[in-house]
């Protein structure tokens, strides 16, 4: 006999949160022009904040998919310049993240958002500092996010999210700027 009773599948433990009335029409509204339930919705966006923000102890898989998951930065100016986090500085970070030495300073962010019908875009440029070795690594990074409702023929809306990262501040602030003149002008 089996006790199955049907419905959607166990995601979790049911954790029941509360939202002030404005949050949760901004939430709701988020969900639906992602085209997802509002439970999805709420479930992405605490996932999609907890990789990044290496607060206390940051374990080998944050810092492994950090860095896996972002786009390596070229110099717009002179593509030919090493900007991007290089093979070496990554190893030193996961060397260090291993034997539990890597230490997170600060986190800087500025942030810009444009939400007009249907859609919501941003763009944030954010230093990271880190100790490794003994030695200061510090990694800028630019995101771009935008977040759109179904369109015709979707069944939900589409979300793209990017993150360049630069060992070089210069070349990170003109990657920036570019895409703040691209998409925000």
């Amino acid at each position: 006999m089996s006790n199955d009773k049907g419905g959607r599948p166990a995601i979790g433990p049911k954790v029941p949160i509360n939202f002030s009335a404005g949050l949760l029409q901004d939430i709701e509204g988020a969900a639906a022009t992602a085209g997802m339930s509002r439970a999805a919705w709420v479930r992405r966006a605490a996932a999609r904040a907890l990789p990044e923000s290496f607060q206390g102890s940051v374990r080998p898989d944050q810092l492994g998919q950090f860095l896996r998951g972002s786009v390596m930065g070229e110099d717009l100016d002179n593509p030919d310049r090493d900007v991007h986090v290089d093979n070496e500085t990554a190893l030193r970070l996961l060397r260090a993240v291993d034997d539990g030495t890597l230490n997170c300073g600060s986190i800087r962010t500025t942030s810009v958002s444009v939400e007009t019908e249907g859609s919501r875009c941003s763009l944030s440029f954010i230093t990271r500092p880190f100790i490794a070795d003994g030695q200061q690594i510090v990694i800028y990074q630019v995101t771009y996010t935008t977040v759109s409702g179904p369109l015709t023929g979707e069944a939900e809306g589409a979300y793209h999210h990017e993150r360049t990262l630069y060992v070089d501040r210069a070349a990170a602030e003109v990657f920036h700027e570019h895409l703040l003149d691209a998409h925000f002008a």
